[in-house]
């Protein structure tokens, strides 16, 4: 069988919603077999045979011509497409072959006549195709690589314990949405991270474009933003001892600038930055701010920034961990576009300048070009709204945005956000039972064991197009052949304190850190 079939015949050339249609108006006794063929275009026996459920297998309006038939009934076909989208829930989604190894499998295991290849032991491209045309709900996707730490950390009860956090603090405090800010670091190196796509000769194997070095120079860009759509100006750390003036040239207007031989965000240089923060944001009694930010160190361990923000009316809420890909605004709608503006300034300068490499002197002029670009008050309310901030919205995610965390149900992390709450620290090193987060390999499909796994509960987002029968559903399921991945809890050592949400200015949080602090000190001494 092509492909691609041509269709030579006349016969069943009527609409399949227009034949729906006419049946349900036939039933309902709106209309005759024949008024009801004419009002709607179809062929009145045709008609006639489908209300009367005289035809064997084209019921209702499914069109059947000729003698072959799906290898699977359309309840079959259902029950495969919910254990598809399930296993791309849990981000364990299957690739096309996959899929039709699986189809041939399950025709195999549950002796189903078909005519698959039985040398590949797989089903072909034509069904693939036809299977795809059934079932429009599927697309091919390039999915979003996100780590197991990510997938475990985003969870509904850190989730739920964040928005709790942010209605408390927006229940004491009016913030209108200019005053509720977000503050993350991004590094950008003098090499772009990728290029763009260019016009080439088709079949060319190999297409080059320029870069300044095998490897780049990292400076640090520091990104504050509001919930109104306004924007703090950034502040850049350079990847030196001492500030030049010439490192300055062409940066966005009002940029603060720092120095540290790694590029990166240190305690001090987080200071820095809160007072040039300060001096734009001008928080006060009778108009405070409210800053959400990361559990990277600078932020969570500093207490000069902690008094200072607490001694200037700013409110600071801090996410939970390796969860900011979906609840940090500027990770969701801002740092993507700056990336890519980024990469066709630096596209441009190479092309402008042929033969000179991109350095640190230059990267002020073509972050501002970036910046001047990205930096949209669209981009900054959408994030926000994205975000379930602003508005507040606790409910933004769904049940299903949480399911690849049951991959490793991690059943002790409400426990732990209790002890961490109530400041239970232990200093030794305790043995907890915990979900692994090692990576889980997937049963392949060429294994012959049956396994006994229970069907799922589908998800939300899927909606069964038909009642699954044990008559005509799968004996051995594709659940059987292709279990949902599940880690395994194993001992693992915690030998420091799991970061958490919380607020960050709040005199418990203060009091605790100022005692980890001097019992460090304490130590040393």
């Amino acid at each position: 069988m092509p492909t691609r079939y041509t269709r030579t015949t006349q016969q069943q050339t009527w609409d399949s919603e227009a034949m729906e249609k006419a049946i349900r108006a036939v039933r309902n006794g709106e209309m005759g077999f024949l008024k009801a063929s004419t009002v709607f275009g179809v062929p009145r026996s045709t008609l006639k045979r489908r209300v009367q459920g005289k035809n064997k297998h084209a019921v209702e309006n499914v069109k059947i011509l000729g003698s072959r038939r799906p290898i699977f009934s359309p309840v079959q076909e259902v029950q495969l497409v919910q254990h598809i989208l399930e296993l791309e829930n849990r981000f364990y989604g299957l690739t096309l072959r996959d899929v039709r190894k699986l189809a041939f499998q399950l025709a195999e295991r549950n002796n189903i006549k078909h005519n698959f290849n039985k040398d590949t032991q797989m089903a072909g491209k034509a069904w693939a195709s036809d299977f795809r045309k059934r079932h429009p709900e599927l697309t091919l996707r390039s999915p979003e690589a996100t780590s197991l730490a990510r997938a475990q950390g985003f969870n509904k009860v850190s989730v739920t314990k964040y928005f709790d956090l942010l209605e408390e603090v927006r229940s004491k405090t009016n913030y209108p949405p200019h005053r509720i800010f977000n503050v993350d670091e991004s590094g950008f190196t003098t090499v772009q991270s990728k290029s763009s796509k260019v016009l080439a000769k088709k079949g060319k194997k190999q297409v080059g474009a320029f870069t300044s070095a095998e490897r780049g120079v990292l400076s640090t860009v520091v990104i504050c933003m509001a919930a109104g759509g306004n924007f703090i100006p950034p502040f850049i750390i350079f990847p030196r001892k001492r500030m030049k003036v010439e490192l300055q040239d062409g940066a966005p207007p009002g940029t603060g600038f720092a120095c540290h031989s790694s590029g990166w965000m240190q305690l001090d240089i987080f200071t820095a930055w809160f007072k040039h923060f300060l001096k734009f944001a001008k928080p006060t009694e009778d108009d405070p701010a409210l800053l959400i930010l990361d559990g990277h160190n600078s932020h969570t361990k500093n207490l000069d920034f902690i008094d200072m923000a607490r001694r200037n009316h700013t409110t600071v809420l801090c996410l939970p961990p390796h969860c900011s890909h979906r609840l940090q605004p500027l990770d969701v709608s801002f740092m993507g576009p700056l990336n890519k503006y980024y990469i066709r300034a630096v596209e441009k300068y190479l092309r402008n300048n042929p033969g000179r490499a991109l350095t640190v002197f230059q990267f002020s002029k073509l972050f501002g070009e970036a910046y001047s670009e990205a930096a949209q008050q669209s981009i900054a309310i959408n994030g926000f709204r994205k975000c379930g901030v602003e508005p507040m919205d606790r409910h933004v995610f769904k049940d299903y945005d949480f399911v690849p965390a049951d991959t490793t149900d991690n059943i002790l992390l409400e426990q732990e956000l209790q002890q961490n709450e109530a400041n239970n620290e232990n200093e030794t090193p305790e043995r907890v039972e915990s979900p692994s987060i090692l990576p889980v390999t997937p049963p392949t499909l060429d294994q012959e064991e049956n396994i006994n796994v229970t069907l799922p509960v589908t998800s939300p987002i899927l909606n069964p197009y038909i009642d699954l029968q044990p008559s005509t559903s799968f004996a051995v399921a594709p659940e059987d052949l292709f279990p949902i991945p599940k880690a395994l809890a194993k001992i693992r050592k915690i030998n420091r304190k799991r970061g958490r949400t919380a607020i960050l200015t709040s005199s418990p949080y203060k009091n605790e850190l100022q005692e980890e602090k001097t019992q460090q000190q304490q130590k040393k001494n």
